[in-house]
């Protein structure tokens, strides 16, 4: 039987996120970047945290920076090592709240079941 997906607040989010920004080695970090909208969100987060610059996901980042690659939740880690392969000029370090399965949701998505592309939509 699927396991139901566990909806993460904000205060949970950041608790476990600082946590993980905590145990990872972060000497020499100069900026966060994070790909996609969740991404967009842990890097922000992070940014506040560390007091580092924000990078949009896709920008360029200054080879002298070493970068910081955060996300909410990895599944695959496919989308994460792409990230990785994207910017390895700036030797990352990748920070990730939540590891899947089992699913998580966070409090800024949309109170509606969500479906991803290897998912099968299940009729009512």
């Amino acid at each position: 039987m699927k396991e139901p997906t566990r909806i993460i607040d904000e205060p949970s989010f950041a608790a476990r996120f600082k946590a993980a920004l905590a145990e990872a080695d972060l000497s020499n970090v100069g900026a966060v970047t994070g790909p996609g909208r969740s991404g967009a969100v842990a890097a922000v987060y992070a940014s506040h945290i560390l007091g580092i610059p924000f990078i949009p996901y896709g920008a360029r980042c200054p080879e002298q920076f070493k970068l910081l690659i955060a996300d909410t939740a990895r599944e695959s880690g496919r989308t994460l090592r792409k990230a990785e392969r994207r910017y390895k000029q700036n030797a990352p370090v990748v920070v990730v709240a939540f590891e899947e399965p089992p699913r998580v949701m966070f409090w800024y998505e949309a109170p509606k079941p969500q479906f991803y592309r290897h998912e099968n939509k299940v009729a009512a």
